[in-house]
């Protein structure tokens, strides 16, 4: 079945984003958690996860918010959980892709402590 707001079989994937955005266009659901030892990083460290969250592609200041919508909202929220830092939310393709290169790059090149493979 198809109509103009669902697509069936395409739960999770890609679906018609429309919040009276004359610019509509598809966004993907996102959940993923990135094993950063938040628990265990240092004053220092600490400093400088929150100096790469501002500096990613999208990052609303004063807010674990990335990207907005057409009504202001963060698109993508993050959020610090015992097995690390969990980013939700939706945005298009080419913007995860943008946010989610720059953090592992950004995290491998600060060298924040991450749990075991």
């Amino acid at each position: 079945m198809t109509t103009e707001d669902h697509v069936e079989g395409l739960e999770g994937g890609f679906q018609p984003w429309n919040e009276h955005d004359l610019e509509a266009r598809p966004f993907v659901k996102i959940g993923r958690t990135y094993t950063i030892t938040m628990g265990c990083l240092t004053e220092a460290e600490f400093t400088t996860w929150g100096r790469v969250l501002l500096e990613l592609p999208g990052a609303r200041p004063d807010s674990m918010g990335f990207f907005s919508d057409a009504f202001g909202n963060p698109c993508l929220e993050a959020s610090v959980e015992p097995s690390g830092m969990t980013v939700e939310g939706h945005a298009s393709p080419e913007q995860w892709a943008l946010r989610d290169t720059a953090f592992k790059e950004a995290v491998e090149e600060a060298k924040l402590p991450r749990f075991p493979a």
